[in-house]
């Protein structure tokens, strides 16, 4: 067609130069003249107004014949025709183009139902979910699982959502629904492209197998990854060290941790009882007697000595039920029976417990306001 279209008009504009090149020549008054008649008379004006009006009518069609030539005509006339050619051809995909947009939106779910899009997703109202985030969605889960898709996917959330509702089917949604909704439908711009997503998974998966995860902190949308790694597996997986921690193993961890006295080097079992028991005792007390069901009265301090002492005495047992059984041989001295050092402590814990039962107690009564 746009071929056809510059043949036409270039011939048409070398048919216009041939014509005005007739014109410019010396004779062409006199051809004209005799164009499809007969033989004429010789004008019968005076010669001099004739002169006068034949060379001021020639002049400036000399002038141009003079300046351009034939040729120069000629490829006017082509370079005119193929100009003329192109802004039409331009001007037909505009046209094209402004047509097309009305039914853009048409197509492309034209599109999106042949390439297979789930019957459930064909009407999914805009307030529920775009289109451009549905098929973000769909490139995020394999197409295997489009039409049952898992639980622990977006899809599945915005399946249940599109089933209950759009045109013919609910119309009106609950504040809490709309909140859930909210909350478990990302918007457009939280939805990472596939190949990204897919590259982040291989990375993050590489580096776990490694003993290595990315080191990431919460915020307000999520969780913010700062960079850095942390290892979290030792360099021999058998050898006890297969999980660590900043807590474990951080610097401020360890020395935290054997400063405790369960851990603290140099003391004895029953030096060890005594200060885990004190320790104990005199925090156990203080729920019962704030938060008993006789804290409003005289006796609360009483009770929460009570109960503080029966705790105490209750982890005692159990520790010499455990030491009896396992027998445990940390604190054990050469030349002691299996589990002596650990039984010796239990029994001094009980003894710290009660007492610093009965410190507490002291100042709840003397201090208290009851």
């Amino acid at each position: 067609m746009r071929g056809d279209f510059l043949s036409v008009t270039t011939a048409l504009a070398l048919a216009g130069v041939w014509v005005c090149n007739l014109l410019l020549t010396e004779d062409a008054s006199a051809f004209l003249a005799g164009f499809g008649q007969g033989p004429q008379l010789p004008p019968s004006h005076p010669a001099g107004v004739t002169g006068q009006a034949n060379a001021g009518m020639s002049q400036p069609l000399a002038t141009a014949r003079e300046a351009l030539g034939v040729r120069g005509l000629v490829g006017f006339g082509m370079g005119f025709g193929v100009l003329l050619a192109l802004t039409r051809s331009v001007q037909s995909r505009a046209q094209v183009s402004r047509r097309a947009e009305g039914g853009e939106i048409a197509v492309k779910e034209k599109t999106s139902t042949e390439l297979g899009m789930p019957s459930y997703l064909q009407s999914v109202p805009k307030a529920i979910m775009t289109k451009a985030a549905v098929e973000k969605i769909l490139a995020l889960t394999p197409k295997a699982d489009w039409e049952n898709p898992p639980e622990d996917t977006h899809l599945y959330n915005l399946k249940l959502y599109a089933e209950c509702y759009g045109p013919g089917k609910a119309t009106k949604m609950g504040w809490f629904d709309y909140l859930e909704m909210r909350l478990h439908l990302p918007d457009e711009t939280e939805i990472e492209d596939s190949i990204q997503y897919q590259e982040f998974l291989d990375k993050y998966d590489e580096l776990v197998f490694s003993g290595k995860v990315p080191f990431a902190v919460p915020g307000p949308s999520g969780w913010w990854y700062t960079g850095a790694q942390i290892q979290w597996r030792g360099k021999e997986p058998f050898a006890g060290d297969q999980v660590q921690t900043l807590v474990e193993n951080g610097r401020l961890g360890k020395q935290f941790i054997a400063n405790m006295a369960f851990y603290r080097d140099g003391l004895k079992p029953w030096q060890r009882g005594l200060e885990i028991g004190m320790a104990h005792g005199y925090f156990l007390i203080g729920p019962f007697t704030s938060l008993g069901p006789l804290r409003n009265t005289p006796e609360a301090a009483t009770v929460g000595l009570l109960c503080g002492c029966a705790v105490v005495g209750l982890v005692s047992i159990g520790g010499l039920i455990f030491g009896s059984t396992i027998k445990p041989t940390r604190f054990d001295k050469e030349g002691d029976k299996a589990a002596a050092g650990f039984i010796e402590m239990i029994n001094w814990h009980a003894v710290g417990g009660l007492g610093g039962a009965g410190f507490a107690h002291a100042l709840i009564t003397v201090f208290g306001s009851a």
